[in-house]
């Protein structure tokens, strides 16, 4: 059930690339130094997001990459399903991979549970863009900043 690695290195190298596209393409290895992630492991991220159609790359000395699309249209789960496929809590509702993993009966009530909880994961991953965690990341600087300020004051 977890986030892979890919996952969440791709969201946070995605974060840092709506912030330095700005200037232009973005270099691999800019980012790759900035998050502190080795760039043969965001190749094969930026590969698979360029694949999905959230990522193109510009060729040439001053190539990199940018967003394919702004930030307020590309979600969590776009990301997440680019670099690991849809997000599955068990694969009781899933038929081909049921029989290896669920022993159970196909009334078994519990498969109506784990659907409900990954249909609300989805339904929330969906609805939180690059755009909303920018802002976030913005909220949680200034509230930072404020308290700093406030214990010095007193």
């Amino acid at each position: 059930m977890n986030i892979s690695t890919r996952g969440r290195y791709g969201l946070r190298a995605l974060l840092e690339l709506s912030n330095l596209a700005k200037e232009g393409p973005v270099n691999l290895r800019n980012l790759s130094v900035k998050q502190k992630m080795s760039i043969d492991y965001l190749e094969q991220i930026f590969n698979k997001l360029k694949k999905a159609g959230i990522v193109q790359s510009v060729r040439g000395a001053k190539g990199g990459y940018l967003l394919a699309l702004d930030e307020d249209k590309i979600t969590v789960r776009q990301i997440i399903n680019a670099l690991d496929g849809p997000f599955s809590i068990s694969y009781c509702d899933n038929p081909s991979l049921r029989e290896k993993s669920c022993t159970g009966p196909s009334t078994c009530i519990t498969r109506v549970l784990w659907k409900g909880l990954e249909d609300k994961i989805d339904e929330m991953l969906s609805s939180i863009t690059l755009k909303d965690l920018k802002k976030e990341k913005i909220n949680i600087n200034f509230k930072r900043s404020r308290k700093r300020w406030i214990e010095k004051s007193i």
